[in-house]
C-alpha cells in the first residue's frame, strides 16, 4: 500500500470528518460548500487509498466503520494540529509571541476572579494571541480530544476524567439556587422538598447535575418537580429568575456578580450534589510543553489563575 503522506490531502481528512459529523453526503457538502459529486469522488478517492470502506449507509444516514472512525479520530488531530500552525505563522509573521487558545465552561462567564486572570495575562503576554470560547462541557472536552483548544476552564464529574486528563484544581464549588429579591425561600433555610413548588431552570440532558438533581427529587419520594426550562445560565434566564419565582442553578463562584448585576439572592438549601471542583485541564501535549518549559504562554495563564488572585483558592494536592 502506498504511504498515506504521498497521496492523502487535506482535503480529504475534511471530507471524511464532516461526512461522520453530519451523517450525509449532501449535509457534509453544504458545510463544506461544495458539490456532493465533490464530496462522493473525495470520499471514494479516500477508500481507494485506505483500500477499505469507511462508511456504512444506513436508515438514519452513513456511519463510519471501525476504519472509519480511526481516521476520523487521527483526521480531527491532523486539523488541529495544521490549524493551530497557522495561527502561530500568523502570530510570528505579526510580531506576537504566539497563540494560547482556552475554552471556558459557559456558566463561568460572570466569575470575576476568570476576567481578573485573563486581564493580568494579557497585560503580563501581551504578544500572545488570546483566545477564548465559551461552552458547554461536553463540547469543550471534545475540542480538548481534537487538539482545538489549549486549556478548558471548567468542571468535572467528581472523580471523572482523573486518568484521561491532567488536572489543575482551581478552587471548590458547589451549584446553588438563586431567585429574586423577596422570594419566600431566600429567607430559608428550606430544604429540597420545600423548591418543588417553583419553575427551575436547569442545564439540559444529559447533564449530571440535573441527574443527580431529579435522581434526588425521586429518591426522597416527594412530589414530582414544577416546570423545568432546559437551559445554562445566561443574560436571558438570569433576568427570567429576577423577574418571577423561577429558580435557577449556578455555581457558587459568580454568587457576587448575578447579585450585583440581577440582585438575585441564594437559597439556602443544601443539594445532594456531587461534583468535583473548578479545574484547568491543559492538553496533554501542552501539559508535557509546560512542566519543560514555565515560560510557555499556558504557564503564565496557570500561575495568574493558580497564584496571582487571592479569590480563587488552589487546593492542595
Amino acid at each position: 500500500m502506498t504511504p498515506f503522506r504521498q497521496r492523502l490531502k487535506l482535503r480529504h481528512i475534511s471530507v471524511v470528518i464532516e461526512v461522520a459529523q453530519q451523517g450525509s453526503l449532501q449535509k457534509a457538502a453544504d458545510v463544506l460548500m461544495v458539490s456532493q459529486s465533490a464530496v462522493s469522488k473525495a470520499l471514494a478517492e479516500v477508500e481507494s487509498i485506505i483500500g477499505a470502506q469507511l462508511f456504512e449507509r444506513t436508515p438514519s444516514g452513513m456511519r463510519p466503520t471501525v476504519l472509519g472512525e480511526t481516521l476520523v479520530r487521527h483526521g480531527h488531530l491532523i486539523l488541529g494540529d495544521v490549524l493551530r500552525a497557522e495561527a502561530e505563522i500568523d502570530s510570528l509573521q505579526s510580531g506576537e509571541a504566539g497563540h494560547l487558545s482556552v475554552g471556558v465552561f459557559r456558566p463561568l462567564g460572570w466569575w470575576g476572579s476568570l476576567a481578573s486572570c485573563i486581564r493580568s495575562f494579557r497585560a503580563q503576554s501581551s504578544r500572545v494571541r488570546l483566545s477564548v470560547y465559551e461552552d458547554s462541557m461536553e463540547v469543550l472536552l471534545q475540542r480538548l480530544d481534537q487538539d482545538l483548544v489549549d486549556v478548558v476552564i471548567g468542571r468535572l464529574a467528581s472523580g471523572f476524567g482523573s486518568d484521561a486528563y491532567a488536572v489543575e484544581t482551581l478552587c471548590e464549588d458547589h451549584p446553588i439556587f438563586v431567585a429574586r429579591e423577596g422570594h419566600r425561600l431566600v429567607e430559608g433555610p428550606v430544604e429540597l422538598g420545600d423548591l418543588l413548588g417553583f419553575p427551575w431552570i436547569l442545564p439540559a440532558q444529559p447533564n449530571i447535575v440535573r441527574q443527580q438533581l431529579e435522581f434526588a427529587v425521586q429518591n426522597a419520594g416527594t412530589r414530582p418537580m414544577s416546570e423545568i426550562i432546559s437551559a445554562q445560565p445566561s443574560h436571558l434566564m438570569l433576568r427570567l429568575a429576577s423577574q418571577s419565582d423561577t429558580l435557577i442553578l449556578v455555581p457558587q463562584c459568580i454568587l457576587s456578580e448575578v447579585y450585583d448585576t440581577y440582585r438575585l439572592r441564594p437559597v439556602p438549601c443544601p443539594l445532594p450534589l456531587h461534583l468535583g471542583a473548578l479545574v484547568a485541564i491543559p492538553t496533554l501535549r501542552l501539559r508535557d510543553l509546560y512542566l519543560a518549559l514555565s515560560t510557555l504562554a499556558f504557564g503564565e495563564l496557570a500561575y495568574f489563575l493558580f497564584f496571582s488572585q487571592p479569590t480563587v483558592n488552589r487546593s492542595k494536592r
